[in-house]
């Protein structure tokens, strides 16, 4: 009994000095580099609060370092060097002082830290990092790094946050095997397996790998068949550091099947959400029940198709019609180019006819818009031709009867010379036109079977570069 007393006596003195057995640090405000004075100050005091949580270390009170500082005349942003860091930590009586920078180049945030001895004046320890995304995104990356600085391993929950950095209203999940109950626990971890890849497909998740929740428990002397309890999977879920659990049971009554699952927060252990779905039918419709509830239980609607699944009126889609010459020959003859870049998506964009589709619709086109320009420049001089004719039939004075006669001559020539223009390149386009056909239906996509049914077939030779006519005699 004296015995006790006596250890409980110096319990407290033993905490006491395993605490002071930790080194002391002290961090110094970080340089900013393109970034304002405020937000670096934000970013570092969330590394100082982080830095105690290692359990590593003992920080140095805030306070005291700036009233070391304000008498020695110095600013925490003016001391970089690892001298003044060490000479400033000796008169705190701190072991090792943290001072870096945070800078901004681009859209990238750079972070460059270092841990110097006090005692040595050396660097004991440095890390960087590269951060691209916003300056909230930072906060965690300072957490991180608050372990990593004192060489440990940051904590699974600051791992995940950093995940979920970017991703807005996405929720941190482990999902525990649901209990069969009727069915063999072979079909209650597929059918598991199948409700966690759809929960990971909504995209309002992130999951736990479930290698990595067995590890933890198997680490913790669970077995997941007997951790059904919610205060187990609490216990797994603080351990993993996500955000909620979601644990359930699959079950059978003659032949119905009932799926009963609950997502709770593990923080507090109130249910979040509970879903259940009743099913009558073979046991493989379980995986379209069990697809949908995933969608229900993240708070969305289900796709349609699952929708459809569910009611059976999903079709056999039919097999697209194989891609030919000739259909490519059809469209181009339609549209310029639009053959070529129905080739080019039969094969993966080809981008040599995606260029060809190109440059046949914008030179056809602009041909059209040239053309355009012609005939109306035409029209204009046929209309003026007209118009002098008509005033100089009408005229009396013979020096206007000589000008009109001139400048009616001179409008019939240029709408003559309009319309040799016009048709010049009215024969241009056609042959342009037809030579589009032609390139869409020489190089158009091949249907290997229609390929190899064929006996005779027009094919282009770019030796002679010319088409020619190709008999196939099959050997086989």
């Amino acid at each position: 009994m004296n015995k006790k007393k006596y250890l409980n006596t110096l319990l407290p003195f033993a905490l006491i000095a395993c605490a002071f057995s930790q080194p002391s640090v002290a961090v110094l405000d970080f340089a900013a580099n393109g970034l304002p004075a405020y937000e670096v100050e934000t970013l570092v005091e969330r590394l100082r609060s982080e830095l105690p949580n290692t359990g590593a270390v003992r920080l140095v009170d805030r306070k005291m370092l700036e009233n070391i500082l304000q008498e020695q005349g110095l600013q925490q942003s003016g001391c970089t060097t690892a001298e003044c860091s060490a000479e400033i930590g000796e008169l705190l009586g701190a072991e090792f002082m943290i001072s870096g920078s945070i800078g901004k180049l681009g859209d990238s945030f750079t972070v460059d830290m270092k841990m110097v001895s006090v005692t040595t004046g050396a660097a004991e320890r440095a890390k960087n990092l590269t951060f691209d995304g916003t300056t909230g995104g930072l906060l965690v990356e300072m957490q991180i790094l608050a372990w990593q600085i004192v060489d440990l391993k940051p904590p699974q929950a600051l791992i995940l946050k950093r995940t979920g950095a970017g991703g807005g209203e996405k929720v941190t999940v482990a999902i525990m095997d649901f209990d069969p109950r009727g069915i063999s626990q072979l079909e209650a971890q597929t059918l598991t397996d199948r409700f966690a890849t759809e929960v990971d497909a909504t995209g309002k998740a992130i999951l736990v790998d479930r290698r990595q929740m067995m590890e933890v428990m198997e680490e913790q002397g669970y077995d997941e068949a007997g951790c059904t309890s919610e205060e187990c999977a609490a216990e797994v879920g603080a351990l993993l550091g996500v955000g909620f659990m979601i644990n359930g049971a699959i079950g059978k009554l003659g032949d119905t099947y009932t799926i009963d699952a609950k997502m709770f927060e593990v923080a507090t252990g109130a249910a979040a959400k509970t879903k259940n779905a009743t099913y009558n039918g073979p046991v493989d419709g379980l995986i379209t029940e069990i697809e949908i509830l995933a969608w229900e239980m993240m708070g969305l609607k289900p796709p349609r198709n699952l929708i459809q699944k569910r009611k059976g009126t999903i079709t056999q889609e039919a097999a697209p019609a194989p891609k030919t010459p000739l259909a490519a020959a059809f469209r181009s003859a339609l549209m310029p180019g639009w053959g070529q870049l129905y080739t080019s998506n039969s094969m993966n964009n080809d981008p040599l006819a995606r260029k060809k589709a190109l440059y046949f619709f914008a030179g056809e086109v602009g041909a059209g818009a040239i053309g355009y320009l012609i005939y109306s420049g035409m029209k204009a001089s046929n209309d003026d031709t007209r118009k002098f004719h008509t005033q100089y039939l009408a005229a009396t004075d013979a020096a206007v009867i000589r000008s009109l006669k001139t400048k009616s001559d001179d409008a019939s020539s240029s709408a003559e010379s309009s319309k040799g223009q016009l048709t010049i390149l009215a024969y241009l386009l056609g042959a342009a036109h037809v030579y589009n056909i032609i390139d869409a239906y020489m190089n158009g996509p091949n249907d290997e079977m229609a390929y190899t049914n064929k006996k005779i077939d027009l094919v282009y030779n770019p030796e002679l570069n010319q088409p020619q006519l190709r008999f196939t005699l099959a050997l086989d």
